[in-house]
């Protein structure tokens, strides 16, 4: 099993990313899964993956999702 974390740090947004971005980690995707927490005002991300190969592919996706969250936030702002 391959696993990436991130953590980002996007101050009064997090939350409102974190919600927006939730439901998304209900998804069922064969290869690989997500996990998103929040704790002390940072937004923590965990995707494993059975192997690289799907990591990247979940990554692409996950990463991508994350900043269009953050644009949606920065334009509503």
């Amino acid at each position: 099993m391959d696993r990436a974390e991130f953590s980002f740090d996007f101050g009064e947004g997090t939350s409102t990313i974190y919600h927006a971005l939730l439901p998304e980690t209900m998804e069922a995707f064969p290869r690989s899964r997500a996990a998103l927490s929040v704790d002390g005002g940072m937004l923590h991300l965990i995707v494993d993956a059975e192997d690289i190969t799907a990591l990247r592919a979940a990554l692409n996706t996950w990463l991508r999702l994350i900043k269009v969250a953050c644009e949606m936030v920065e334009i509503r702002s």
